[in-house]
């Protein structure tokens, strides 16, 4: 079978124990689970992270990453009611986000670690990289273009389209993968507040919005002065043409503020249909265009309820009842259903929420079923008698709604909520104004996340997984998809990707996928109308029969071309941060941590190297010197690849903890810099198979896990039974023995970060050397850019020098060796000068630990950074001297060159 080639698209001891069964064999280990046979598929190593083609040629597929997902303890009802993790603090207000087709989330609306008003910074969130300093990146404007109040959506690119906001007219295109930002046509009319949708043929439609900070235009429903009631149409990236003949009131008017985010969807009969305070429209784009008023809801929700597309053409619109964040007005727990299906829309009341909302966010999962959470019952006024913080779930099947769990934070006014890939609920913001100013976040796991035992424990559930997709991503085509195990599927669907402002998430729609299942297969039909399915990013996911879904896929339909999947990281690893709700005494998989393996089912046995096997032992604060370094693994990016994992011994340096060419007994192997072993000494760091901690999958081979059996350490096929799983499953510990400094050892790619700057490499850019932020979550560019592979010194073996992993025989080199200056980037020529400059002596650090490196040929010379640029330097015994110095070898972030 030939790979997936990536889209051109534009741009992780006991003495007796029970005999255990032998050794799995064949494609997967047979379990019952209740009356239900699973049967475990075997699974083929995942593409590389990026966008492919979706054609004949199986896309294998990773798992999306959460931070909390698998660790953190469950609530005892959360199979009930799901449950809210800790607080999570957060670069700014997130009063608009969206999740980009990467998976990661883009969030915007005031400045860095400010409550104030303005959006002229954007901050974009690895998931994959947990709630760690290098999780997050942050883009100043490149234009001045003032996004606050904006409108934005995905291009079919993939880069967003902001729309006017606190810049009224303008139009900005950024990028969350490359970080570019470019500035397009202005718009004929003030948007401020305005909405953009993205229509089937990927024009996108303008409506509303009007002045900056027009929003007492209510009060005067008859004059549109300052109201842009005239909607625009264009690509986004050109000119825009005005809609005169669509001119509306009814849609677009000062009355009850219907201007202020009109919600709008791309409709089932060809025609975008929208609701604006209590009264239903649709617009025509043909011509001139035009509007027709189509009814009433029940209720007048204004501008402070919530809508969803929960069902092709079915809208449920629910609270609200604000003109304007700013007055008293009490909120409605109404709740309704409006279906677009028919000319004349029928209008259902359904069951009232329990609480009445302003400013709630509705989402919907993938289960059909849709999230409220937050909103205020008085105005926007907060404290405890008046915040609404218990999140309730909407079931359409049954037209009610049941209660869910408590958040910690009031999210109101500017709070917004997005499903992840991974099925949590990203809720956050609120402020600005607000009873609360909120810097944090808070993940809500929905209740099908979670089960209760026959033992009445609960646990993170079991979930089907989608791990390869096929076919044809186009209209009327069918997908075919691979999945982990054989259990039975009971829905398929599609979710546009969210973004979200202002309790609006624009065209947020869920279309469910007629099916047929065959085991691990299963045949999706896609809908064959863009009425139903518009060209966008969708997260393609599957429940089984207990409701549980899968993690979520993000597949792209095009218009005219054939569809796209986008493969994220393999393996979350954390750098640093506190989780707040993981297992008591557990730690994140911190490069260049040192951690232990316990066994989840057998507590206080670690896993420990003996005589170069693997085996369980008891270990704890109590034992000896040699069991506490025999069970202390150092935590490296993966030899094979940074998205992995790899376990260097702590005692036997360059000893990494290696499975075997098929399934058999672990070991403990030298990295001698080849594939074979690199493949073999990473791992993919999952969900725990029993739903919580966490289970290592070889990298060579993503069918094996490390699973003890009689005390002793093996990778075999995935076994889906209750013992497998367990065996199977790791909490991963704080080392009984204290980490150690990654060592200069010749072959190894390490990075240099500033000792009194945490988080900032030294990176090559342009031949000259900076100082630049760096880690996992980083792009491929800063990875390889800031790893460095340590080589025998080029004027003295009994030293080193520091070549480019990603310019091969170009070394880090001081300009001279007499005064010194800004280091360079400089290919190896054989000369001895060049020698003497690019070969360093690493001593102790000036500062008194970590390390120093002084230049060979003059050794009175120094690496210094000055102003985050690199340079050659007399020694400074001064503190800031000492400081900039001193740097920490850490891990490189990108694995050395196998052989």
């Amino acid at each position: 079978m030939s790979e997936p080639q990536p889209s051109d698209a534009h741009p992780s001891t006991p003495t007796h124990r029970p005999s255990r069964r032998s050794l799995l064999t064949g494609l997967g280990a047979v379990a019952t689970l209740g009356s239900l046979s699973v049967v475990a598929a075997t699974r083929s190593e995942a593409a590389p992270a990026g966008t492919y083609a979706i054609g004949a040629t199986p896309v294998p597929l990773n798992q999306p990453s959460d931070p909390l997902m698998g660790t953190a303890v469950p609530a005892a009802d959360a199979p009930e009611r799901g449950m809210f993790g800790p607080q999570v603090a957060w670069p700014l207000i997130p009063l608009h986000a969206a999740v980009a087709r990467n998976g990661q989330v883009v969030t915007f609306g005031t400045p860095l670690n400010s409550t104030a008003q303005g959006g002229l910074v954007y901050d974009v969130w690895n998931v994959a990289a947990g709630f760690g300093g290098g999780a997050h990146v942050q883009d100043p404007s490149a234009h001045n273009y003032n996004s606050f109040c904006n409108s934005m959506v995905a291009l079919p690119d993939g880069r967003l389209l902001m729309v006017g906001g606190n810049s009224t007219t303008m139009t900005m295109t950024y990028d969350p993968v490359t970080r570019a930002q470019e500035m397009y046509a202005n718009l004929a009319y003030q948007r401020w507040y305005a909405t953009a949708l993205r229509l089937p043929d990927d024009r996108v439609l303008v409506m509303g919005g009007g002045d900056y900070y027009n929003t007492r235009a209510y009060q005067n429903p008859t004059n549109q002065n300052g109201v842009a009631t005239i909607p625009e149409i264009g690509t986004g990236l050109g000119a825009w043409t005005a809609l005169t003949g669509a001119a509306s009131t009814v849609a677009f008017g000062a009355e009850d503020n219907r201007w202020w985010y009109p919600r709008a969807f791309n409709g089932p009969r060809g025609q975008v249909v929208g609701i604006s305070g209590d009264r239903l429209w649709t617009i025509s784009t043909a011509n001139r265009g035009s509007v027709t008023a189509l009814g009433r809801l029940p209720f007048n929700p204004r501008v402070s309820g919530s809508q969803v597309m929960f069902a092709p053409g079915r809208v449920l619109v629910a609270g609200g009842g604000q003109p304007f964040n700013e007055d008293g007005t009490t909120a409605t727990n109404a709740a309704a259903v409006v279906d677009f299906t028919t000319a004349t829309p029928r209008v259902t009341s359904v069951a009232a929420m329990a609480w009445n909302r302003n400013w709630l966010n509705l989402t919907v999962l993938p289960t059909g079923e849709v999230l409220a959470n937050g909103g205020t019952r008085v105005g926007t006024q907060g404290g405890d008698a008046n915040s609404v913080r218990q999140a309730e779930v909407f079931d359409p099947g049954t037209g009610r709604w049941r209660t869910a769990a408590t958040a910690a934070r009031t999210r109101t006014y500017h709070s917004t909520a997005l499903l992840l890939p991974s099925g949590a609920v990203f809720t956050g913001g609120g402020g600005a104004p607000g009873p609360e100013d909120n810097l944090n976040i808070e993940l809500f796991y929905p209740s099908y996340l979670f089960a209760r035992g026959a033992d009445g424990v609960v646990r993170w559930a079991s979930r089907p997984a989608i791990e390869a997709i096929s076919g044809s991503a186009t209209l009327g085509g069918t997908l075919t998809l691979k999945l982990a195990d054989t259990r039975g599927i009971r829905a398929v669907s599609l979710i546009s990707l969210p973004s979200v402002t202002h309790s609006e998430n624009t065209d947020q729609r869920r279309v469910p996928l007629s099916f047929t299942q065959n085991g691990a297969t299963v045949v999706a039909t896609v809908p064959n109308s863009t009425s139903t399915l518009p060209p966008a990013d969708y997260l393609l996911t599957v429940v089984d029969q207990a409701g549980v879904p899968s993690p979520g896929q993000v597949v792209t339909f095009r218009r005219g071309a054939a569809g796209l999947v986008t493969v994220g990281s393999a393996v979350q690893v954390s750098e640093g941060g506190s989780t707040g709700g993981a297992p008591t005494g557990s730690v994140a998989l911190t490069p260049d941590s040192a951690v232990g393996l316990e066994a989840v089912n057998f507590p206080g046995m670690r896993v420990q190297h003996e005589n170069f096997a693997a085996y369980l032992r008891a270990a704890g604060t109590g034992s000896s010197t040699a069991v506490k370094n025999g069970t202390s693994w150092s935590v490296r990016p993966g030899l094979a690849s940074a998205d992995g994992v790899s376990f260097e011994s702590l005692d036997w340096p360059g000893y990494y903890l290696t499975a075997p060419a098929g399934a058999g007994a672990v070991q403990l192997v030298r990295n001698d810099g080849s594939t074979a072993v690199a493949t073999r000494a990473t791992f993919a760091a999952v969900t725990g198979a029993t739903g919580q901690n966490t289970s290592f999958e070889v990298w060579g081979n993503r069918g094996l896990r490390l699973r003890h059996a009689n005390y002793q350490l093996f990778a075999q096929p995935a076994d889906t039974s209750d013992l497998g799983r367990a065996d199977s499953t790791f909490v991963v510990r704080a080392a009984l023995s204290p980490a150690t400094p990654v060592p200069l050892a010749v072959g190894r790619t390490i990075g240099l970060e500033a000792e009194n700057f945490p988080g900032q490499r030294v990176q090559h850019e342009n031949f000259a050397a900076y100082l630049r932020a760096a880690g996992t979550g980083s792009a491929a560019a800063v990875k390889n850019g800031t790893s460095w592979v340590v080589r025998p010194g080029l004027a003295s073996t009994d030293w080193i020098s520091l070549e480019s992993l990603d310019w091969p025989g170009w070394v880090l080199a001081s300009p001279d060796v007499s005064g010194g200056g800004a280091v360079a980037m400089v290919r190896d020529d054989g000369s001895a000068a060049l020698a003497a400059r690019a070969t360093f002596c690493p001593v102790t650090g000036a500062s008194g630990q970590n390390t120093t490196l002084q230049v060979f040929g003059n050794r009175s010379l120094v690496l210094r950074h000055t102003g985050f640029r690199l340079y050659a330097q007399p020694a400074d015994l001064v503190a800031l001297g000492r400081a900039d110095s001193t740097f920490v070898i850490r891990s490189g972030l990108a694995p050395a060159p196998t052989r």
